[in-house]
């Protein structure tokens, strides 16, 4: 709702600018301040940056082009429109934010008013258009209900950290086939990790233009992904581990330790999302662990880890090991969900 009134507010304000400025096709500014505002202040400075850039490279390499290789069809414009394209979409594959640089380029080679105008002047007209457009939509995103990347990022980190405490309780069953919900969890995963991934990225650019003083999104988002890691492992070490030996032996004290460990990342993801600091208790998660290698010294003390091979023994500590590293990445995100838990990501700034 929010984001539908800021991008309105832009294209109204923007089409009211360009009639009073007499821009010839007013519609890309239009357009342009639509595809500027974005869900967050610093999305909005991301998709300004690269259209305007862009922009400006796309319309001044194509008006020199138009220039120096006069074309009227045919040939002459086949190679006006190679000279062209060429250099700029090795430019878009570099760099993802020319990407409007070759499209720019085209419209100012083959369109029909640029051969009126003359391609140095439209291309000076593209560059207007697309410059209001701009401004008006970074304008719109910082005076029309302004949304941080920097809030944006606990909620999505919340998320990711529910999905990860699903995935452990998952784990904890022990389940002898996976079932179609737990299978669908690491993708959910991933894409909620990639999504971090650019919200981080919104938050530290606002960072960067002093739009925002929350804290670096980056050491949350390296710790959420080597709490991703540590699922990973566990994951492929139960699947590789002996599934009798677990069931008979460690059942219980391993879905003791990683429903405490899931109940944890609930807990953190809670303070993740309501912006406060978290408790840093994990008396619980320590003293499971600990179970858990007591059951370890059980097994050894009958004799039982005589009987499976070195790499089953080792898949057994392994997991031990990987709780463990848990653990500790538990403790870091309580750290750092307590860096996040002031005013400014709780929406008050």
């Amino acid at each position: 709702m929010t984001q539908g009134l800021r991008m309105t507010v832009a294209s109204l304000a923007t089409f009211v600018l360009a009639e009073a400025c007499g821009l010839p096709q007013g519609y890309w500014a239009v357009i342009t301040a639509l595809i500027v505002t974005q869900s967050s202040v610093g999305g909005s400075l991301k998709a300004a940056l690269d259209r305007f850039l862009g922009s400006v490279l796309g319309a001044c390499y194509g008006g020199a082009v138009a220039f120096a290789i006069p074309h009227h069809g045919g040939a002459s414009t086949f190679a006006a429109l190679f000279v062209a394209v060429a250099p700029l979409t090795f430019a878009a594959t570099v760099s993802a934010g020319f990407r409007i640089a070759p499209i720019t380029a085209i419209i100012v080679l083959l369109s029909t008013t640029g051969s009126t105008l003359g391609p140095l002047a439209f291309a000076l007209d593209r560059i207007l258009e697309i410059g209001l457009g701009c401004v008006v939509g970074l304008a719109v995103s910082l005076l029309v209900a302004p949304a941080r990347a920097a809030r944006a990022v606990t909620g999505q980190a919340a998320r990711l950290a529910r999905l990860l405490a699903d995935q452990l309780d998952a784990l904890a069953r022990l389940d002898a086939e996976e079932t179609p919900e737990a299978k669908a969890l690491p993708p959910a995963v991933r894409r909620s990790l990639a999504r971090l991934e650019t919200l981080a990225g919104e938050a530290a650019r606002e960072r960067r233009s002093r739009l925002s003083a929350a804290p670096d999104p980056d050491p949350l988002l390296r710790t959420l992904m080597r709490l991703r890691h540590d699922l990973v492992l566990l994951r492929r070490a139960i699947s590789e581990a002996d599934a009798e030996v677990l069931r008979v032996h460690l059942a219980e004290a391993w879905g003791e330790a990683a429903r405490a460990a899931a109940a944890r990342l609930c807990a953190l993801a809670e303070a993740l999302s309501a912006g406060r600091r978290p408790a840093g208790d994990d008396a619980a998660l320590a003293a499971a662990i600990a179970g858990y290698r007591e059951a370890i010294d059980g097994m050894r003390r009958r004799q039982v880890t005589r009987t499976l091979s070195t790499d089953g023994v080792g898949r057994i500590f392994w997991l031990a090991f990987s709780l463990e590293q848990l653990r500790r990445n538990l403790d870091d995100l309580t750290e750092r969900a307590a860096d996040f838990s002031g005013p400014e990501t709780n929406g008050e700034a």
